[in-house]
């Protein structure tokens, strides 16, 4: 697994995640998005001080994208986050933990942010878990935060402090990862 800053030609290996329905559903989306609109929203976040956003690699592949945006540096804190990986088969894999993990480790680290948040749907349990697990806790809800294609929908909130991210759950997670890329080699 590899994270490195965005690029907008990353563009063009992640649209086919954003054309399937559950993937969809899960990140809290309208509708699908096409080339043009992620190559530009991936160019302005590219741009924006107040955002991080890494692509994750895995054997050679851009499979999703981890991100702290809204930063907001005089109160250290970093309002909209989280972590996306399209290819089913890596789901279940830790590999979206890993990647999120070690990219608030670099916000908590590095650009010394004391707390980071997220919205999640609540049938989202896998993300809920892996967010659990790295030391989120449920903070609230936001009634009919989403309109998606089925309606309204609410929005779970979490967040996480520096001190509370589960630094074990990250090592682990990047171990598994580890792991599981030396049993596909063999």
């Amino acid at each position: 697994m590899t994270l490195r800053p965005i690029q907008p030609a990353d563009a063009m290996d992640l649209v086919p995640f954003f054309q399937e329905s559950d993937m969809i559903r899960l990140l809290g989306l309208p509708g699908p998005r096409d080339e043009g609109f992620l190559r530009n929203l991936i160019q302005s976040a590219s741009e924006d001080p107040g955002a991080v956003y890494d692509t994750i690699e895995y054997d050679g592949s851009v499979v999703g994208y981890a991100f702290l945006d809204h930063i907001d540096i005089s109160h250290h804190h970093a309002t909209e986050t989280g972590v996306m990986v399209g290819p089913r088969e890596l789901w279940d894999r830790k590999l979206g933990r890993a990647a999120f993990g070690t990219l608030l480790e670099f916000g908590f680290d590095v650009l010394h942010l004391h707390r980071a948040s997220l919205a999640v749907l609540e049938e989202n349990t896998r993300a809920i878990r892996s967010y659990e697990a790295l030391g989120f806790r449920h903070e609230g809800r936001r009634s009919e935060a989403l309109l998606l294609e089925e309606g309204w929908e609410d929005a779970l909130l979490m967040g996480v402090i520096d001190r509370e991210l589960n630094r074990i759950a990250v090592a682990e997670a990047v171990e598994a990862v580890v792991n599981f890329s030396r049993t596909q080699e063999i």
